[in-house]
Parts: C-alpha cells; structure tokens; sequence
C-alpha cells in the first residue's frame, strides 16, 4: 500500500472524511468512517515549534490557543525613508483529477501595507455531500484579504481606524465568521508589519510557513492536528460555525526580519511531499528569482507525490504514530538487496493540491506604493494561476 490509501480525516463535527481514502480500523484491517466527531485525548496536547520552545499544555478536553512565538526583538534599524516590503510569487498545481475545477487549495497575495500572503487548503471530503470543497476555502481566503485591506463587507469598519491594521489572527476569525457555505479548511495567514519591521503570522491546521536567513530555518509553524492527518480547521454547515474549530486555537507568530529574509508559505501538498533541505536548496537567489523558485519547489512536490517509492515525510510520519503497512503486504513485497530479505515498508509521496508561496524581503522606499489588487484566488476566473514550464 502507498501514502495515498492512507486516512485523510475531519475533526469538526458532521464533517465528511478529508478524502476518499481508506482508513486504518482495528488489527491490519481497512474500513470506511464519516462524520467523525472529536474528543481531545485526556493525555492534553503539546505544540512544540523549531525554535525549541514548548507553547502549550492542557489536560482538558478542550484545545485552546497557544501564545504567539516571538521572536520580535532587536528589529532592525532601516534608513530613513525606508521600510520592508514583500516581493511574492506563487505556484498552483491542482491535483491531477480535479484540475477541472481547479483543485481545493486557495491563496491569495496582496501588497497592502507592505505584503500580506494567504492561503488555505479545503477539505475534499465534502464532495461526498455534492459540495464543491474549493467554494469554503476560496471565500476564507477572499474574506481574510477583505479585512486587512479594509474593503467589501468591512469597508465601513476600516473607515474608523488609522494606519495599515495588522491583525492576521482577526483576518481569519472574520472570514470564518463570514463563511456561509458549506464546507471546511486549514488556513495561514502571513502579514508584514512595515511599521516595525514584523512579520506577523497566524496558522490553523497543517498548511504553515517557514523562514530562512542566509540559508537556514529561523522560524518554521507548527501542523495543529487533533490526531495523525486530523488537522484543526475552520468549517462552517453552512451556517453553524461555532462547532468547529477557530481562529483562537491559531498559532500566532511574530517574527522581526531583514532584507534577503525569504518566506515559504504552503498546503500540506507541499509538506507532506518536501524535506526542508530540498526546499532550502532550492530558494531565490534574488527577488527575481521568486517566481522560478515556486516553480520549482512545487514541481519537486509533485515528483515525489508521483513517487511510489519515496520515503516522503508524511509516510514517515506515519510510520512513527504507529501506522505501516498490513504484515502480508510487507511479506509479498519483501526484497533482496545486499545479501538481506529486507520486508517492504510504507513509501510513497502523497498526491494532493500544491500550493507554494515565495516572499522575498526588499527595501523600499517608505510609504509603499498603492496597494493593488493583487492577484486571483482559484476559481475567480483562471484557476491555475502559474505552472511551471
């Protein structure tokens, strides 16, 4: 068996399975479970992040918020009139059996204030339920934009205030709160803070972000789950949000940064099928090199998504919560090499929508031009937005 017949679950309530996959059930037995409802392990949960630092504990039965990483302090002093700004590209790759609607990722790029990125990944197990998953995770996604740009529902909000607001967590808990339709999806919002020289960055479920200086990991989120492939997400049936999961559960971050700083921002399509280093090896040189990057960090994801034999790090994720191939199966595969039996073991890439985000950070003058209207989310218009040549 391969990484794809692996479970892809849902953790709010009265939610269809996150795909149609199998699911383990019982001793090396295979079975089918909808409408999962989730009870948190009276064990509590813990969220440790790349920094080391342990950011929340509960033996309650409830998820609550962790607090924001920070690693704010000593931002750098630019020269006057200048500030920080985001240069970003992006790759869209659908998966290859839902091209024809243009797939269930959603993202969205914006140059307000500086630089805001988004994107969230929706749950195709809704299809199930005749629902079109890319609907729930589109709306987030233009709704969280809308609130930090100031426009559509919240334009008379935004009137009230002064300045640029930074606020990626409210970007989210207004978007979900505003998600009439159907449906449910992981999402990370990112936002640069010009002000202060921030990056400020809000994330539920298993999409995330990572940041590189000078070629090593700074900062990289943390996937919430609520168990192995059960990631916290927000939903909405359609109207009742409150019974899912929402943005006060978010991990927030608050990052100072500098020019040449990149950002990585991704579904679970690109984590689940890349290691960091190849990510790493791979990053822009220059911000002209941003979109040549997307390009091929995600098309590296969807080699080793095609690939049977990979040991990508989701089957190794996997395999360390317990889950791995049925006996019979390792024995039919078993191999000989080097003078061993070796039994086969569970492989394989993890074939799914792959969105990847690049941020390059540059120096601009200060104010930042007029923001644009950046660019299209899926779906509102041409789906794929980029694919590499």
């Amino acid at each position: 068996m391969r990484a794809n017949s692996l479970p892809r679950r849902v953790a709010v309530t009265s939610c269809p399975p996150r795909s149609d996959s199998a699911m383990f059930g019982g001793i090396f037995k295979f079975g089918k479970r909808r409408q999962q409802q989730y009870v948190a392990p009276a064990s509590g949960i813990v969220n440790s992040f790349s920094t080391g630092v342990e950011l929340a504990s509960s033996s309650a039965p409830t998820l609550t918020a962790a607090p924001p990483t920070d690693l704010s302090v000593r931002p750098l002093a630019l020269a006057p009139g200048k500030a920080l700004a985001l240069r970003t590209a992006v790759c869209y790759l659908p998966h290859p059996e839902k091209v024809h609607y243009g797939g269930e990722d959603a993202h969205f790029m914006s140059e307000h204030g500086g630089g805001i990125i988004g994107v969230a990944d929706g749950v195709g197990g809704w299809q199930e339920s005749g629902v079109n998953p890319a609907d729930y995770s589109r709306t987030l996604m233009q709704l969280s934009r809308a609130y930090l740009e100031g426009k559509d529902i919240f334009t008379e909000e935004a009137a009230a205030r002064q300045g640029v607001l930074v606020d990626p967590k409210g970007a989210l808990e207004a978007a979900h709160a505003h998600t009439k339709v159907p449906g449910s999806a992981t999402a990370c919002v990112m936002q640069l803070d010009q002000a202060n020289g921030l990056l400020a960055a809000a994330n539920l479920g298993d999409s995330g972000f990572v940041v590189i200086r000078n070629g090593r990991e700074l900062i990289r989120s943390k996937p919430l789950q609520h168990y192995f492939d059960c990631p916290l997400q927000f939903g909405a049936f359609p109207e009742f949000v409150e019974a899912t999961d929402t943005a006060d559960m978010a991990d927030l971050y608050s990052v100072s940064l500098r020019p040449g700083d990149i950002l990585i921002a991704g579904t679970d399509g690109l984590w689940d099928n890349c290691y960091m280093t190849e990510v790493v090896s791979l990053l822009p040189k220059t911000p002209a090199e941003t979109q040549s990057a997307a390009d091929a960090i995600a098309a590296t994801a969807r080699r080793h998504a095609s690939d049977t034999d990979f040991a990508s790090p989701y089957t190794r994720e996997a395999l360390s919560q317990g889950l791995d191939l049925p006996w019979w199966d390792k024995v039919l595969g078993m191999s000989f090499k080097g003078g061993k039996l070796h039994l086969k073991q569970l492989t394989g890439g993890k074939m799914d929508d792959i969105t990847v985000l690049v941020s390059y950070v540059i120096v601009v003058n200060q104010p930042e031009a007029a923001a644009s209207d950046g660019q299209a989310i899926p779906g509102d218009g041409v789906a794929l937005e980029h694919q590499p040549q």
